[in-house]
């Protein structure tokens, strides 16, 4: 008999990357952070950020690991999560995170869990 869980593994693929997030330090990482969890197709949003950085007065660093389940391709998610999370195009959606200057993707961590 087949589980349900190599069903789900069958059809959807759970993928982790790394990014780096540059935001306004006004604004609290917290709430931006939460606001990518709600995202779709993401899952999990975890600041991996060294308690030690030296941060700059206006722009914050945060380092981020993110897990993201797809049907696709990671790559074409990826860019459409910076998309999300950068443009607003108010036609469609609204989802641009307030406080985010910009974020980039490290390809170089993308793995399928």
């Amino acid at each position: 008999m087949i589980k349900l869980k190599n069903i789900l593994l069958e059809i959807l693929n759970t993928y982790s990357v790394e990014a780096h997030i540059f935001s306004d330090s006004k604004l609290s990482i917290t709430d931006i952070l939460n606001q990518m969890r709600a995202i779709r197709k993401i899952t999990i949003v975890s600041n991996i950020t060294p308690e030690d950085y030296p941060q700059k007065p206006n722009i914050e660093y945060t380092r981020i690991k993110m897990k993201f389940v797809t049907r696709g391709d990671a790559k074409q998610d990826i860019e459409q999560f910076k998309n999300d999370i950068l443009i607003s195009d108010l036609k469609t959606t609204d989802l641009r995170i307030p406080g985010v200057k910009t974020i980039k993707f490290n390809l170089d961590t993308l793995s399928r869990l």
